[in-house]
């Protein structure tokens, strides 16, 4: 029976975040975890189907026959780069899990892709390295969440690199069973050969959407190709370092299938370059087209507010929109998830049926101010909340304290913790119905769509500003590569300016 050491070691890196990285936020956990796990804790994730590649992993590498060895488990939500020092502290405990429990005859990582640390260092390349030197010439299978910047260092030193298909990404758990699929390939010893490919542009996220063309027929054609795997990385702009972009790793039985079909992806991607471009609509545009629209319609009119995305390092606080739907008085609207963990103190110390002044939100971003007024405490919540939606099945999400509050006719789901709206869990755990409101403000960039679009009337993707940009062409890199397209056939990098 092969022994396999199981480990996961997470954060998406954005490098325009002004939200520090501390060795606490790995220490309070993520969407999947309420903080480091260790040893047997991590079969948490076996215990259910959950959308998770951990979880995909044990339960297909045990149905397989593998005697998996869990190791340690961190993450924390996406945020600036985390300090060398952090990521040494973390790293010391990874090593030194894999050195005691070893020998291995295989490992799973259950890794990001985007990952960056003290001076714009590439994480998941300095994660390999080190495992790599614990366990020698083993093969190692990590899984990688679509928006990977991979680098060739990385590439090289994994024996195979797995990514999810899918944005909203409903398919994690199908990317731990290829996973487990493949590592039982490897194991058996059987020959694998593999090809990597980069693409020379970043593609704005709102162009990432995977049920939508181009990228539907892209990523539908994935099944048909002759390998044993293949992986389209979106790349995640918001990481300002040389291997940000896109980028095809293909696994075939013979070096000619591997480069082939990588190729064949490569190309694909290229053929439509030019359908990549930012796609937001103007804030005052957007919300008086929501007005518009909710007047028309029985289903909610959803405004993204996507790059206040706390799933790409924004705050998840911003009150721009809300203070326009105050100043418009909007009737029957409802924001989530609004991330103020002392407003939901204050709320909880006045208690359910009280209005009290508060300043929510406006405190994360530079230049922001709260949203003053008085706010009546519909309902208080604490502890675990269970998702209900494609994005976050199987999970018990802790949010810490939460409030319902109510200013006029908007209601807003506040959160201790900084997570994206993307499942209905953040209203409804509340009795609030959000099928009823007729416009619905979500701190979310593509993934609330799992869970919400099939009751939405219309989507307006808001361009209120945040720290996880859309337009590349917006903001200023420093470490792309030369030559880099700012967007589909947009403008290109030529180095940071002097």
């Amino acid at each position: 029976m092969p022994r396999i050491a199981v480990a996961g070691f997470q954060h998406e890196t954005n490098t325009f975040s002004p939200i520090p990285t501390t060795f606490e936020d790995f220490t309070n956990g993520g969407i999947n975890t309420p903080s480091i796990l260790k040893g047997s804790d991590i079969l948490y994730f076996q215990s259910r189907e959950m959308n998770n590649a951990t979880s995909g992993f044990l339960r297909k590498a045990t149905d397989l026959g593998m005697d998996c060895v869990p190791l340690l488990w961190a993450e924390c939500e996406p945020s600036d780069k985390m300090s060398e020092d952090t990521f040494e502290h973390l790293m010391k405990l990874f090593e030194d899990e894999f050195r005691t429990s070893a020998p291995f005859d295989g490992v799973f990582l259950d890794l990001h892709g985007a990952m960056i640390y003290g001076y714009y260092q590439d994480g998941e390349s300095e994660i390999l390295r080190r495992i790599r030197l614990i366990v020698g010439g083993i093969p190692i299978v990590t899984s990688l969440d679509l928006h990977g910047n991979i680098a060739p260092a990385s590439f090289d030193l994994a024996s195979a690199m797995i990514g999810y298909r899918t944005y909203p990404h409903v398919d994690i758990y199908e990317t731990g069973e290829r996973c487990a699929l493949m590592l039982d390939h490897l194991v058996r010893g059987k020959a694998v050969f593999k090809s990597f490919g980069q693409l020379p542009f970043l593609i704005p996220t709102s162009s990432q959407l995977t049920s939508r063309e181009p990228l539907l027929s892209i990523y539908g054609c994935l099944d048909e190709l002759d390998v044993l795997s293949a992986t389209i990385m979106l790349g995640f702009p918001p990481g300002d370092v040389e291997c940000a972009g896109p980028s095809v790793l293909t696994y075939a039985d013979t070096q000619a299938k591997a480069n082939l079909a990588m190729g064949k992806l490569r190309q694909s991607l290229l053929n439509h370059e030019g359908e990549f471009t930012s796609k937001l609509t103007t804030m005052e545009i957007a919300i008086e087209q929501a007005i518009d629209l909710s007047k028309k319609n029985t289903k909610p009119i959803i405004l993204a507010d996507v790059q206040d995305n706390p799933g790409g390092g924004s705050g998840s606080d911003s009150v721009w929109i809300l203070n326009e739907l105050i100043r418009l008085d909007v009737q029957d609207a409802a924001i989530g998830l609004m991330y103020d963990p002392e407003v939901a103190e204050l709320a909880h110390i006045a208690g359910e049926g009280a209005s009290i002044q508060l300043d929510l939100g406006g405190k994360m971003l530079p230049g922001h101010t709260p949203c003053h007024g008085t706010f009546q405490v519909i309902k208080l919540l604490e502890g675990d909340i269970e998702g209900t939606g494609p994005m976050a099945k199987g999970m018990i999400i802790n949010l810490g304290k939460m409030a319902l509050l109510k200013i006029g006719g908007i209601y807003i789901s506040v959160a201790s913790a900084r997570v994206q709206a993307a499942d209905q869990a953040v209203f409804t755990a509340f009795g609030l119905d959000p099928s009823k409101m007729k416009i619905l403000v979500l701190k979310s960039f593509v993934h609330f769509r799992a869970a919400f679009e099939e009751i939405a009337a219309e989507i307006i993707e808001v361009e209120a500003p945040g720290a996880e940009f859309d337009d590349p062409a917006k903001v200023r890199y420093t470490h792309l590569r030369i030559g880099m397209r700012l967007g589909g056939n947009g403008p290109v990098f030529e180095g940071a300016s002097r």
